[in-house]
Formats: C-alpha cells, structure tokens, sequence
C-alpha cells in the first residue's frame, strides 16, 4: 500500500477547503491552515484537515486569494525545504517566474483545477468539487518527482490531468474563464437603467448569459492583475466582434455573422463530465408552480428509464406555471413525450 504524503493545506476558502476534504475522504494526512483563525477553525470542522503541527509536510498546497499567492508560495519554499509546493490560483506564469527566482524551482509546481462555485468560503466547500473536471498542472522546471506528487493530488480527487505550458494556460483561461466573467457581468450591469418592471421581462437567454455575474467581486481585481496581457487581448477580440455589429451598414447580416461564428466555436466546448458534447433534444413541459410538481416530473421520466442530461427552468414572476425543459438523448425523445402526456403533463414543445 503505498502511503500517502503529509499534505498541508494554506488557504481554507471553498478550494482549499474542498481538496482538503475530498483529500481527507481519500485516507491523506491532511493539515490546513489560514491567516483568518475563525476560517480555520471552520474549515477544520468540516472535515478539511486538522490543525498544523511542527512536522514538515511532504507537501504543501497554497489556495490563497491571487495577490498574495507568490508571496505565500516563495514563504512555503523557505519554511519547508524538503516539501513540494504547488499553488492552485488561476493564473500560473507570474507565480512559475517568484518561484524560478527564488531558485527552487524544481520544489515547485504550478496547478489549476478548473472548477469553481459562485459562492465562496469553507461552508461552500464541497469534497467531490473537481470530480471529472480539468486540473491542470504546468511543470516548469520542477522535478519528476515533485509533479507526480502533484499528479497524485490530482488524481485522488478524481480529476482529468492536463499539461500545460504556464504562459499558455494563461492565455487560454483568459478566453475560457476570465473574459466571459467580465462580459456576463457587463451584460448584467447594462441592466442599471431598467426599472423593476423592465427587469421582470427577462427570460431563460438573460439569466444563462449572466449567472456568474453573481460570482463574488473579491478576486477578480487580483486576476486581473496577475493576467493582464491575456485578459486585454481576448476583451479586444470580444470588442471588435461587437464593433463589427455595431458599425455594420446593414446591422442584421452583421449579426448573422456573429451567431454563425458564436455557433461553430460553441460546438467545441467538451460535454457532460468533460466528455464529447453530445446532441440532445429538449422537451418542454409546462410544471405548476406549487410543491411537489417538479420532483413529479422527474420521477415520471425516471420511471420510464429515461435520463435527463440537463434541465433548465423558466418562471416568469406572477404566473401559476412554469416551463421546464429537460435535455434528453435523441432516442429518449419520443417515449419521453409519450410517458409525460399519458402522465398528464401537457408537453409545450419538442
């Protein structure tokens, strides 16, 4: 049985306190620790770890906010010699280039798993968080031995390894995690000048669009900071599209250009469990507002063995229904419907 390394944990937000407790699960000898005594305490009492002792961890995992990462991680080297340090945050090459300089380079790894909430802090904090999603571990110069450690990590929480070069994961997240929070929020803010009124318009398309506009503001200023090349570049390729629409003589055929281009990219992005997106069909059910109705549903597609792959939800503010749309394989479509109907349901679209 091989044993597991002594890991300590610096930071006891929702990501250090959920690999602690996903780590903890797995049988690791897990400590945690943070600059806030109560955030301590709390993460400790959910199962994230106990409290540090005087021995060196073989590990150490800093899940501390941006701005103060490459400061935490360059004490982790000096602290613990002997110790393997990784970093969690979401930007990688301004903390590979402390580490590189500080000379122990090949005691450092930088990893990012790709997984999030849009609340914060240790009562968030969830063991299976990074289940099946991207962790992504960018090398440098650090030892075979130090990045199978930090692969080990990686894979007790039952993640999906990927190597990256440290510059180019940046610019990748910049695109896929850091400009769409900046563009759902600028969507979101745009609403400012509506009245309540206007706002009880909003449909399914609004709120998909904006839902991690309600991340927390905190760490977005450090983000920023540490991925500011990357950041602006990819804002710049989202403001010429929308420059395009806006000058365009003919504004319609221009924005035609723009779903059609919106459409072939979207068609890339992974699937369920980061696996091959596949083709489903939706079906529409118009679900009463009131207990029961919607658990109702769910167990009627259950009961005919059909499984839902996604669902969404659209309530209009003062109507008795709803409109609930489950996602199903293209083969499941037709017994859906027939099960539902025959249930009673009366089925709006498919």
């Amino acid at each position: 049985m091989t044993t597991t390394p002594l890991t300590h944990i610096v930071g006891s937000g929702l990501i250090g306190a959920s690999i602690g407790i996903g780590l903890s699960a797995e049988g690791w000898r897990v400590t945690i620790s943070d600059a806030d005594p109560e955030t301590e305490l709390l993460a400790r009492s959910i199962g994230a770890g106990n409290a540090p002792d005087r021995t060196e961890p073989d590990l150490v995992i800093v899940a501390t906010p941006p701005g103060v990462t490459p400061d935490v991680v360059s004490d982790a080297l000096n602290t613990w010699p002997n110790a393997v340090v990784v970093d969690v945050t979401s930007v990688k090459g301004p903390i590979a280039e402390v580490a590189a300089r500080s000379g122990q380079g090949h005691r450092y790894v930088g990893a990012h798993p790709m997984a999030g909430r849009e609340v914060s802090g240790a009562m968030a904090a969830q063991g299976d968080l990074f289940r099946a999603r991207p962790w992504v571990i960018c090398a440098g110069t650090a030892a075979d031995s130090a990045v199978a450690l930090v692969r080990r990590v990686a894979e007790a929480l039952q993640c999906d390894v990927v190597f990256m070069d440290a510059l180019a994961h940046d610019r990748a997240v910049a695109r896929v995690s850091h400009a769409p929070q900046a563009a759902a929020s600028a969507v979101a803010a745009a609403l400012g000048p509506l009245g309540e009124d206007d706002v009880a318009l909003a449909g399914q398309g609004l709120r998909d669009v904006t839902r991690i506009a309600a991340s927390h503001p905190s760490m977005w200023a450090d983000i920023a900071r540490l991925n500011k090349t990357a950041l602006v570049e990819t804002l710049d390729h989202i403001v010429s599209e929308l420059d395009e629409v806006r000058h365009a003589e003919d504004i319609g055929t221009a924005m035609t250009a723009l779903i059609e281009r919106g459409r072939h990219e979207v068609a890339r992005i992974p699937g369920k469990h980061g696996g091959a997106k596949r083709d489903w069909e939706a079906v529409t059910v118009i679900v009463p507002d009131s207990p029961g109705h919607l658990v109702r549903l769910l167990s009627d597609a259950a009961a005919v063995g059909v499984n839902v792959e996604d669902i969404s939800i659209e309530h209009s503010p003062r109507q008795p229904v709803g409109l609930t749309t489950l996602w199903v394989l293209p083969q499941s479509e037709s017994e859906l419907v027939d099960a539902l109907q025959k249930g009673g349901w009366v089925v709006a679209g498919s």
